[in-house]
């Protein structure tokens, strides 16, 4: 029987639920030591919506046909073809199309350290890379179109793009300097008024979520999860409905059939098992809440992975 990738020693399974659920293998450019990815989305054609949620590497949304919402630490920006949404290390964040409307964008996911050097002192880390991995280094979001700061950002991007398209030997340095150009435009046209520190809610929803998305076969009760917040029951409820656009006790839902999509697709494991190591004690319903999911039953949906 095949062992599910990153299953946990001791019994609950754990995965990068962001990297699967929302770009399953879609125009991955990457080679081993390069954490640079580009994944070409759309919406409702692939999945529904990317739920929030979060990663360490820096994101960029850059919409190419139709239009939708990109939401950031729960502040929502609508975005159209040409929209380009830089998203920052650690924010809470969900795509959305709008309604009859098919949204297709890309997704460039990179690590900042790849820009990093190994000097003490080194300015670009000081003054860019670590503001940013702070959340201090804010600009306008979209990118303000007919600006000298979009034109900066999308030659970048399109740059990059192009370097990826051949991907000739060498062609990470050329992704790499275009880059640095991103960063330089990013600083140099930074907010005079950018906060000292991330938002305190978005924070606090950040460490429940992350709880959950490790736990998810055995999360945190409400009270719980309000305890890791800071808030209490009520007050948790509030506010997780509205800025998850979800209850507490759906977004578990939706992690744990997350997982199980995975591992339906990754190993041979018996559906039964799968439903029960993803928190699923009823199998029944189980099934009806993965067809109403995904659009079929777990045993189709193995078939067409």
């Amino acid at each position: 029987m095949a062992r599910a990738q990153g299953e946990k020693d001791g019994g609950i399974r754990q995965m990068d639920f962001a990297r699967y659920e929302q770009y399953r293998e879609t125009g991955v450019h990457e080679v081993p030591g390069f954490a640079y990815n580009t994944y070409l989305c759309t919406i409702p054609q692939d999945f529904a919506r990317v739920r929030p949620h979060w990663h360490d590497q820096m994101e960029i949304v850059y919409v190419k046909r139709g239009s939708g919402t990109v939401s950031t630490n729960f502040v929502r920006y609508p975005v159209h073809a040409g929209s380009i949404v830089p998203i920052l290390p650690g924010e809470i964040h969900a795509i959305d199309g709008d309604d009859g409307s098919r949204m297709e964008y890309e997704n460039i996911i990179f690590s900042l350290d790849i820009l990093d050097s190994h000097e003490p002192d080194d300015w670009c880390r000081a003054n860019v890379l670590e503001p940013l991995r702070e959340g201090t280094l804010r600009f306008a979001r979209p990118v303000p179109e007919g600006t000298e700061f979009y034109e900066r950002v999308r030659w970048a991007l399109d740059g990059a793009d192009a370097a990826c398209a051949v991907r000739q030997p060498g062609y990470s340095m050329v992704v790499k300097s275009r880059l640095f150009l991103l960063m330089d435009a990013l600083y140099a046209f930074r907010s005079a008024d950018a906060p000292e520190r991330a938002e305190p809610a978005a924070e606090r929803l950040r460490t429940v979520l992350r709880e959950v998305n490790a736990n998810y076969a055995a999360p945190p009760s409400v009270e719980g999860a309000a305890r890791l917040a800071g808030y209490s029951k009520a007050h948790f409820m509030r506010v997780f409905k509205k800025d998850m656009g979800m209850t507490y006790s759906q977004y578990v839902t939706e992690c744990r059939l997350t997982a199980a999509s995975y591992y339906l697709e990754k190993t041979s494991d018996p559906v039964g098992a799968i439903a029960q190591s993803c928190g699923f004690d009823n199998f029944s319903y189980f099934n009806r809440r993965f067809r109403r999911r995904y659009g079929m039953t777990p045993t189709e949906f193995r078939a067409k992975a």
